[in-house]
């Protein structure tokens, strides 16, 4: 897996950009994360210090606990837990979505709660969106991503990293070939743009000339070191 290429833009409109995206690397595994801050005061510093928060707990452990996919997926979901319990109460009114995805191996596992949404790539073809959204109507995980894309509810946040309730991660575990293309994107990406659009940020890794009133942000991996689409 090579290093990512991460594109964002601010919304119009927006005092702040309140994405936030990073990525870090220890003895053989990797782990990306992408958070979208929500309109809530202080959501983007929140989504900012969770995403260095759980990058610099991965990057601080020891080679035995990176060993085991599984133990490396506890400790990680523990300092998901202790930014819950923690970092939040700095941030009392603040709720922001995130995804983590962990690579060790052939083993992929991503982490998510809210709207922040994993994806893989196919030549020529739109994203397959993989992780169902935790707002608006889908509260079964069971509605596409089009369908959510354009409800009036789509920014309601059932499921978020927020101080003034519990959350819930989602966990999924995935196979990761030597091919395999992935995009970790916020909901300004895959509800905001086309499918054509998509495709077009992907290939040329800007947002230049993309029109969206949200934040926007993506993050692209990849095992080749140049993506054909």
């Amino acid at each position: 897996m090579t290093l990512p290429v991460s594109v964002t833009r601010q919304g119009t409109n927006r005092a702040e950009n309140r994405d936030a995206a990073g990525s870090a690397y220890n003895s053989g595994a990797y782990l990306y994360v992408i958070a979208d801050g929500t309109s809530k005061p202080e959501s983007g510093a929140l989504a900012r210090a969770l995403t260095h928060y759980v990058l610099a707990s991965f990057s601080n452990l020891k080679r035995s606990e990176i060993s085991c996919p599984d133990k490396t997926l506890d400790l990680t979901l523990t300092s998901l837990s202790a930014v819950r319990s923690t970092l939040c109460a700095n941030y009392p009114f603040a709720s922001a979505s995130y995804l983590v995805l962990m690579i060790h191996g052939h083993t992929a596992v991503s982490i998510h709660a809210g709207d922040c949404c994993l994806g893989q790539l196919e030549d020529g073809r739109a994203v397959n969106w993989l992780s169902p959204p935790h707002c608006g109507p889908n509260w079964k995980s069971d509605l596409s991503h089009d369908l959510i894309a354009s409800s009036p509810t789509r920014k309601t946040l059932w499921n978020c990293m927020s101080y003034r309730r519990p959350h819930e991660p989602h966990i999924q575990s995935l196979q990761a070939g030597p091919d395999t293309k992935w995009i970790l994107a916020t909901d300004g990406f895959w509800a905001e743009l086309s499918p054509a659009e998509q495709l077009k940020a992907i290939a040329g890794q800007s947002l230049d000339d993309l029109q969206g009133d949200d934040d926007i942000t993506f993050m692209l991996l990849q095992a080749q070191k140049q993506l054909i689409l």
